[in-house]
């Protein structure tokens, strides 16, 4: 073979909203198979150059405003990948972590059970899908002039290369906050010899990451005027506080690992400083606000709908639709693999498949459960509002087997019982024939139960499928900003300040739980660590605050020994504290073995591995 094209394949899929204020275009499959610009020299195969080529370069692609609005659709689809938010990455960032563990003995994935290793195949393919957005990103970059020239649509070309650029920088956020120092793309490559490239110390890319999004900030859409499935403004602006957050916690990870410090006390400093005002940029706007009740915001993105009682509390939202029925295959597995437990009446052919709501729960694996941790965490708040949403406060009941199976209701834990049912002898039978029973004092599930943030039983596209759901998955929310707020304002000023208790306490009065004052600076350092589990958990954030936060390892194997000593925690749980025992090593995960194979010009991998 001579002269060959080497040809990548992208599949395009369009979201439910990307693209919404300036294509309009409804959902859709597009497939576009782009050359790489560069020819590599193989062995002769004269038949080859005989075929008429197949690909389409990137000369001859982007030609318009259209072509341009399609291919940065492929930009933004990795986020949905199944390798990121769409399954595995949300699954692993909420398993390693201290308030949820994967309920199983045989893990499914290393990092999911505190096992990794270098050939993880989760781990490798995170990062060949987030080189391959960053590479799209560069394609779209350095072909969107000659598509769109200075003399056609000037604010969408802008806006175009901003959300790319922005995604770019988010990918990379994405690869430094898991390996630290990685390779530095920012061109397509032009020949082979460019395939090979050295890893770029962190601080650099840092610098390349917030000067990209400062640079896309003032030509994306304000948030009044998208949907969060778009990038806007205060995304932009939130995300550049939570990078600088994570910057700052720098030092914490070097120490830990043996690596020299990255930061100085002035450039932590600044870094919260730098976080607290993009946080504020947000806040000053008076776009976003507080959903209440709590269960909204998750209720919205199960049932399609953004942000449907008019206040705008989510703010970037990662895109599922459809229910595979269809043309439109953008689901993921978000309420499935993470989420409820409920019964498969699909694949077993029973009455109710076609249905929705309780008839129907939707099938979940419930295999991520919370941690005794958390559900103290709750209990010592008395936090019902967010800790009955975002663990199981019941389990679905059925009767029949196979064909015959049907939900009849609800079963509450012990002490669960909603207000709703208040005055009601239990069992009560509804109108629509459902039961709802009550568990008993000795009922030991009940310090042991699944996450239930991504609830199908709200799922409106049917008839639901039984692994695949057009359920959103929550990037960035006001309430987050709030708390990115007080905590630097805290960490600033070396004392709370009356913002900083304006802010934690907003999203406090939200959950129906007391305010906070007359805290030292160690106290609400604490406040916020816990306000933020209760808040945030299974949004995978948490690991990285851990980190951040200098208290991954600790925190984990603190985990471990809650779990083992404590006499509330279930026999049959015995599996579990193994999988938080994890050593400093952790900090960063591996570089894979196969960009270590492929790739000559990494010589070493990061400490521990």
């Amino acid at each position: 073979m001579k002269n060959s094209i080497i040809i990548f394949q992208t599949n395009i899929t369009k979201y439910k909203g990307i693209l919404t204020p300036l294509s309009g275009a409804g959902g859709l499959i597009i497939k576009i198979v782009l050359s790489l610009q560069f020819v590599l020299s193989l062995s002769s195969c004269s038949d080859f150059l005989n075929t008429t080529p197949m690909a389409i370069t990137p000369e001859t692609y982007f030609q318009d405003k259209a072509q341009v609005q399609s291919f940065l659709i492929s930009v933004y689809a990795p986020l949905a990948d199944a390798g990121f938010y769409g399954n595995n990455y949300s699954n692993s960032a909420i398993t390693a972590e201290d308030l949820g563990y994967y309920q199983r003995v045989a893990p499914v994935s290393a990092v999911i059970c505190g096992s990794t290793n270098v050939s993880d195949f989760t781990l490798s393919y995170l990062w060949r899908l987030l080189y391959d957005g960053i590479n799209r990103s560069n394609m779209l970059l350095e072909n969107i002039d000659r598509a769109m020239p200075a003399s056609s649509d000037s604010l969408a070309r802008e806006q175009y290369r901003s959300e790319a650029r922005f995604l770019r920088a988010f990918y990379y956020f994405t690869l430094v906050q898991n390996f630290g120092d990685v390779p530095l793309r920012i061109h397509t490559p032009k020949d082979i010899n460019n395939l090979s490239l050295a890893r770029t110390p962190k601080q650099q890319i840092y610098d390349f990451i917030t000067s990209e999004m400062i640079a896309s900030e003032s030509f994306v859409p304000s948030a009044s005027g998208v949907n969060p499935g778009h990038i806007s403004q205060s995304t932009v602006q939130g995300l550049l506080a939570r990078v600088y957050l994570f910057r700052a916690g720098e030092n914490y990870r070097d120490a830990a690992v043996g690596n020299p410090l990255t930061n100085s006390a002035d450039s932590v400093n600044a870094y919260f400083t730098h976080a607290r005002d993009w946080a504020l940029n947000v806040k000053t706007t008076a776009i976003h606000g507080l959903v209440s009740p709590y269960s909204q915001v998750f209720i919205d993105l199960c049932t399609d709908k953004y942000n449907s009682t008019g206040v705008k509390e989510s703010i970037w939202e990662v895109e599922f639709a459809g229910n595979r029925t269809t043309s439109v295959v953008a689901t993921g597995r978000i309420g499935n693999t993470i989420g409820f437990g409920g019964p498969d009446l699909k694949s077993v052919g029973a009455a109710d498949a076609d249905k929705g709501g309780l008839a129907n729960p939707g099938m979940g694996y419930n295999y991520i459960y919370c941690t005794l941790k958390l559900f103290d965490m709750y209990k010592s708040e008395a936090d019902s509002a967010r800790g009955n949403w975002n663990i199981a406060p019941f389990t679905y009941t059925t009767t029949g087997t196979a064909a015959t199976t049907k939900v009849t209701g609800r079963k509450y834990y012990y002490g669960k019982t909603p207000a709703s049912l208040a005055g009601k002898t239990l069992p009560y039978t509804d109108a629509n024939g459902f039961i709802y029973t009550a568990g008993n004092a000795t009922d030991t599930l009940n310090t042991a139960r699944c996450i239930a943030k991504y609830r199908r039983e709200y799922e409106q596209i049917l008839p639901k499928d039984k692994n695949y759901t057009p359920i959103n998955f929550p990037l960035l929310r006001y309430s987050d900003v709030l708390l990115m707020i007080a905590e630097a304002e805290n960490e600033i000023n070396a004392a709370p300040t009356t913002l900083a208790y304006e802010c934690i306490n907003a999203v406090r009065t939200r959950a129906k739980i007391s305010s906070l004052s007359g805290l030292t600076t160690s106290q609400f350092r604490d406040a916020i660590k816990k306000e933020r589990a209760m808040e945030l958990c299974y949004e995978a954030t948490r690991r990285f605050d851990l980190i951040r936060w200098g208290a991954y390892p600790e925190t984990m194997n603190a985990v471990a020994t809650l779990l083992t000593e404590n006499p509330r925690w279930p026999a049959n749980m015995s599996y579990a504290p193994t999988y938080f025992k994890i050593p400093t090593s952790y900090y960063y995960l591996p570089i894979p073995a196969y960009e270590l194979s492929v790739n000559k010009l990494i010589y070493y991998n990061n400490p521990g591995w």
